[in-house]
């Protein structure tokens, strides 16, 4: 059940939260953020708040954050609370919010209370709820949604503690429908300036929608039970809408290299609708796809220390609009693609589509085990990259593995089309951009650069700006990006004639935060 803090707190902090008397007592620290990207201070989960400790031995929030996080850790059970009250109200502060969509997506802030109380979860949620920025959130250990609806309004701040997560399970559903003004925010319960990867587990959404698993069923990574559970028949599945959402500092390590992702879509259909979502520094991966037909758009990954995009089991969505940035120190892919490990032949077969994409590379790839390339297919899988910007990857460009892939490409059913390859292959200045398995004798280089495909090579695609934490990618107004694109034949995809993720209106500023910690 979610804890009611009031009736732990001293009676001297009742009183200051009852009466707002000891305002300069509860006041928040304003932390130095990272908040490079120009979005409205008020969507930036960044200060503080002290911890006192019950009699119990319990610690207890003393003050109420401003879009920062408690420094205790509590409870950080690995799985799924048992059934409990989750919508118990805390605190007795009365703020003047407004919640909900009124607000579309550019219109102003709404006016959340930046000292609005907190409000423990504890338990899982198994009855229709709401979250708004009346409160702020703390996920006290893994979250599961079962049977209901968890519905979550703009502008509303969740704190992951240590060995927390959200997961919605095949029969529930997430609304987190934030806008640009007041996107929703999943961060770290850790201090600004003291958040890394892993504080937290991340956010995950299991579905119905086919998998190429045998017995088309399979169980999430380091969860157990009927939560863990996810796939079937249903490929137009809904597992719920997250528009205008952050998930920071996720992706806590279960065993040894086995971690939660950041955002993770489990089996999810067409149904789903994901739109204008980033996640920042991840332990793991930035989105992955098992299984499941889920199509997104404008979507911001920057800083997963493995891949940015990684699909798999049998995933066939589409996506369009795309910003991936790797950190400098540690990062593997941009994209890797797979079928299916133990069966590269299974079905469906996983083949994304993907356009509109700005993907800019580690560069130094100083960190051990860091990979930092671009593209990599592998273990049979298909799929479709159209006008995508390919720059600053510390290793290969492109790799295609196993013999089963090199039979989909054959095929025509792998396409690297409209794209611009730059500043790749930096361990060894540009003379290794390919990469196939051992002893193959396919022609991947001969197939990139296949004049069919109206790829670009070795042309500075003039972006503003590709500074780590700092990027914009609006291309200048004499970039070879412009007027070089076309989208792919389906009716998903907006038209356009450009090559990279923006053209002269960037999509991702005002939402998006880039904080180094």
């Amino acid at each position: 059940m979610m804890t009611k803090l009031a009736g732990s707190l001293p009676t001297y902090l009742m009183v200051c939260l009852a009466l707002s008397a000891c305002r300069g007592q509860m006041e928040v620290e304003d932390e130095d953020g990272a908040d490079d990207d120009g979005a409205d201070d008020d969507a930036t989960a960044e200060d503080t708040v002290d911890t006192g400790t019950d009699e119990q031995g319990t610690t207890s929030p003393t003050t109420t954050p401003t879009e920062g996080g408690p420094t205790d850790d509590g409870p950080s059970d690995d799985g799924p609370s048992d059934t409990g009250d989750s919508t118990a109200e805390t605190g007795t502060t009365d703020p003047d919010t407004t919640s909900g969509t009124e607000n579309g997506d550019t219109g102003d802030p709404l006016d959340c209370d930046p000292n609005a109380p907190i409000e423990m979860v504890t338990a899982a949620i198994e009855a229709d709820t709401t979250w708004d920025c009346s409160k702020r959130y703390i996920l006290t250990t893994g979250i599961a949604v079962r049977n209901a609806t968890l519905t979550i309004e703009p502008g509303t701040q969740i704190f992951g503690q240590a060995g927390s997560y959200l997961v919605v399970t095949k029969t529930a559903k997430l609304e987190a429908e934030g806008t640009a003004a007041d996107p929703i925010v999943f961060t770290s319960a850790q201090p600004a300036g003291s958040r890394v990867r892993g504080d937290w587990g991340g956010v995950l959404l299991a579905g119905n929608a086919k998998i190429n698993i045998e017995g088309g069923v399979d169980v999430a990574e380091g969860l157990v039970g009927d939560d863990a559970l996810y796939g079937g028949n249903d490929d137009t599945h809904d597992c719920g809408t997250v528009r205008y959402v952050r998930i920071e500092f996720a992706g806590f390590e279960l065993t040894m290299d086995n971690e939660l992702n950041a955002f993770t879509l489990y089996a999810c259909g067409t149904g789903t609708t994901i739109d204008h979502v980033q996640t920042h520094m991840g332990l793991d991966d930035g989105i992955e796809a098992f299984g499941g037909t889920v199509d997104m758009k404008h979507l911001v990954v920057t800083g997963a220390a493995d891949d940015s995009f990684d699909f798999d089991q049998g995933y066939t969505g589409k996506t369009q609009y795309v910003f991936i940035q790797q950190d400098p120190a540690l990062a593997n892919y941009a994209f890797e693609w797979s079928n299916q490990e133990t069966n590269f032949d299974a079905t469906p077969r996983t083949e994304p589509w993907a356009s509109n994409i700005t993907a800019i590379g580690g560069g130094d790839g100083s960190a051990e085990g860091s990979k930092s390339a671009c593209v990599k297919l592998k273990e049979g899988v298909a799929g479709h990259i159209y006008n995508t910007v390919c720059m600053g990857f510390w290793r290969e460009q492109v790799e295609l593995t196993e013999e089963a892939t090199e039979m989909q490409a054959d095929a025509g059913n792998i396409e690297i089309m409209y794209t611009l390859f730059f500043d790749n292959g930096l361990a060894n200045e540009g003379m290794s951009l390919y990469k196939t398995s051992m002893g193959s004798m396919f022609g991947l280089q001969a197939f990139v650069e296949d004049d069919a495909n109206n790829n670009l090579f070795g042309m500075d695609p003039k972006l503003g700006d590709t500074t780590w934490l700092n990027a914009d990618i609006e291309p200048a107004t004499d970039s070879p990006l412009l007027g070089a694109g076309m989208a792919p034949s389906d009716a998903f995809f907006e038209a356009t004639d450009y090559i990279g993720a923006v053209n002269d209106a960037d999509w991702t500023e005002g939402w998006t935060a880039y904080p180094a910690n």
